[in-house]
């Protein structure tokens, strides 16, 4: 599973946390979370929480990577249907070691089955949590 965004640590558990008009909604799928006064907002099937900052345990912004021999890769999109994972990185010196094609202006990428790589995330605090 490939997690990507902001995400809240809420009542011990883990949540995708957007915002919209100075507002943190917490968001969930869960059907069961209606018991902790999730309610379904605009979406079918998704429900959604108001929550104060304070409320929060911890809070962070998500940014998957993947290393392919010792280069850092991005991962740009992931195709289900093939089971295909694009990467992206801007190193040059990765074209010395890694099978990659030119992609934008000082960008290289490489598609490649996705159980070839391990996700790595870096966990960057958000929301005051920097500390």
């Amino acid at each position: 599973m490939i997690r990507k965004g902001r995400f809240a640590i809420w009542n011990e558990k883990e949540y995708p946390i957007v915002s919209r008009d100075r507002k943190y909604f917490l968001q969930s799928e869960n059907l069961e979370d209606a018991q902790q006064g999730f309610i379904s907002l605009e979406q079918e099937g998704v429900l959604f929480k108001e929550v104060a900052i304070q409320e929060l345990e911890d809070a962070y912004e998500i940014f998957p990577y993947a290393m392919l021999s010792g280069y850092r890769f991005a991962m740009e999109s992931y195709n289900e249907q093939n089971g295909m994972i694009t990467l992206v990185t801007n190193n040059p010196y990765a074209i010395k070691k890694v099978d990659v094609s030119p992609h934008g202006k000082d960008e290289y990428q490489i598609q490649i089955p996705f159980e070839q790589i391990t996700v790595l995330e870096d966990r960057i605090p958000i929301l005051g949590f920097e500390e």
